[in-house]
């Protein structure tokens, strides 16, 4: 018999900030905020160079995704 898809959990704007907020570094801020922004995998943050970033087009290029390949994600503004 098949099982329900359940959907997953969606933070609260609220929820997104004090977790942000909860870290103390530098660092492990930015790789939350751009995990939850440009909807990445740990992997896919753990990847990252500054050279994939593409700020005029606001992309980030993500090399060793999912499967092996490369997309490219969206950028948020106020990242």
């Amino acid at each position: 018999m098949a099982q329900p898809r359940n959907l997953p959990v969606v933070l609260s704007r609220d929820e997104v900030a004090r977790l942000l907020n909860a870290t103390t570094c530098l660092r492990h801020q930015a790789a939350l905020s751009i995990a939850y922004g440009a909807g990445l995998r740990v992997a896919e943050v753990a990847a990252l160079r500054v050279s994939d970033i593409d700020s005029e087009r606001m992309l980030l290029r993500v090399e060793r995704g999912k499967g092996g390949r490369y997309r490219n994600a969206m950028l948020p503004a106020d990242l």
